[in-house]
């Protein structure tokens, strides 16, 4: 049976509106676009990250830089990276970025001019030559140009406020090295002083600080060599309190621990050993002003001879300083605090009562402390009838532990014997010089006697 005109009519509607609705398959052409185009983006990136490195490939002999890619270390060309850094596309991409270094974490920003500019807030430098422990800096602020392909200038900027200290500087690139050569116009120590803020060296909310400071340096790179060449006129300290030290009593603990009794510790020390003393630690004692502007330069740039190496940076102020204030943290803060302290009992107690006090504390190993309790323990008699010899021995422990046996650094000896001033002739000084080489203390003469039986 046939169907009617109207079934046939209304099957062919539904057939042409299932056919509008229907949705077209897509080609499998678009299929292969859709999955191809994140592979595609990363073969571009993997393209042009190639190509950076590529571009950032060290040359024979030049300066270095590790970067860490996962599993992988590939090194980077650091003149490049330099040049890359200060290009006007460089910039762009450093604009509003940050970075974390040994100093601290720097924001840059896109400076007037091409210029690049970080803000290190707080920023610590680290000097070897003062301890493990770092500088830190409320501000540090850079600003850096590019002059030619191999040649940069700018500023740095160290604290904040009005006494900020400005210095300028110019750089030369080379494949090996990026030489840096700043100046430090002259400014107030008090300025200083401030731009480590109150937080490193608390003696700044009292301390009324006097003099002037300039300063040029070159910084070599990688190697860190550095040449320093400060001028310091007129450096007063005021508001410590140190004359209350005049006619004070040192603190006791060299009472208690060396058996002789407060009133015996604190005596005045005469005879040889303060030369001894001042031979051996402090050469320059009677010339300074608490401080040794050439023997902290040569500890802080490693280029002091044995001689200077054996005395060290600290004059025996700054010692004593330590002993009484700032305490023994190896650090650049306390060394900065310490000078401070230093410069005032210069002014506050005079070069007789500065050496007395350090006599009266001097730690001597052993438990020993102080320089009448060292003579008496070491050698038997009072440190006032001490020959030449024996002063000169017993100074020479100061720089470093006593040995069970107390054995005799002849070498050291014999200089602080031929460094020793006062009113001892050529003669004498030669004789003595002769007996050293037989010389046992009587502490260990004693143990071999002790031992042949």
């Amino acid at each position: 049976m046939k169907p009617s005109r109207s079934l046939r009519s209304l099957q062919r509607t539904l057939s042409a509106l299932g056919a509008a609705l229907r949705v077209p398959r897509p080609p499998r052409s678009w299929l292969w676009t859709l999955l191809g185009l994140p592979l595609t983006l990363l073969a571009v990136t993997l393209a042009l990250v190639a190509t950076a490195l590529h571009a950032l490939a060290p040359q024979p002999g030049e300066w270095t830089l590790a970067l860490r890619l996962g599993p992988f270390t590939r090194p980077l060309s650091v003149p490049a990276l330099i040049r890359i850094a200060t290009h006007p596309v460089g910039l762009a991409l450093l604009d509003g970025r940050s970075t974390t270094t040994p100093l601290g974490r720097w924001a840059w920003r896109r400076g007037p001019g091409d210029r690049l500019v970080g803000v290190c807030a707080p920023c610590t430098l680290q000097l070897a030559a003062l301890g493990p422990a770092p500088l830190t800096m409320p501000r540090a602020a850079l600003e850096l140009q590019r002059d030619a392909q191999s040649r940069f200038r700018g500023t740095l900027d160290l604290g904040q406020g009005e006494r900020t200290l400005a210095l300028r500087w110019r750089a030369t690139l080379t494949a090996s090295a990026l030489v840096i050569d700043a100046q430090l116009p002259t400014v107030p120590l008090a300025d200083a002083y401030a731009a480590f803020g109150s937080a490193s060296i608390p003696e700044l909310a009292s301390a009324r600080i006097g003099g002037t400071l300039s300063a040029s340096l070159r910084l070599a790179l990688p190697e860190r060599r550095l040449d320093l060449r400060p001028r310091i006129d007129g450096f007063e300290v005021d508001g410590l309190g140190t004359e209350q030290l005049l006619h004070a009593a040192p603190p006791s603990r060299c009472a208690a621990s060396s058996g002789l009794g407060r009133q015996a510790s604190e005596a005045r020390v005469t005879g040889w050993l303060p030369r001894a003393v001042v031979a051996a630690e402090d050469q320059r004692f009677q010339e300074h002003t608490g401080y040794d502007l050439v023997q902290l330069l040569a500890a802080a740039q490693l280029n002091h001879d044995a001689a200077s190496a054996a005395q060290g940076a600290s004059t025996l102020t700054q010692q004593l300083a330590k002993w009484l204030y700032t305490g023994d943290e190896r650090s650049a803060a306390r060394k900065l605090r310490e000078l401070l302290y230093a410069v005032e009992m210069e002014r506050t107690l005079g070069k007789g009562r500065i050496l007395q006090l350090y006599l009266a504390m001097a730690p001597w190993g052993e438990g020993v402390c102080g320089a009448e309790a060292a003579a008496r323990h070491y050698l038997r008699k009072p440190a006032a009838l001490l020959s030449p010899l024996e002063a000169a021995w017993l100074a020479s422990l100061l720089q470093g532990s006593v040995d069970g046996e107390r054995h005799v650094d002849v070498q050291r000896v014999s200089w602080v014997l031929a460094s020793l001033r006062g009113p001892l002739s050529a003669e004498r000084r030669a004789e003595q010089l002769a007996a050293l080489r037989d010389w046992t203390p009587p502490a260990a003469r004693t143990a071999r006697e002790g031992s042949r039986r």
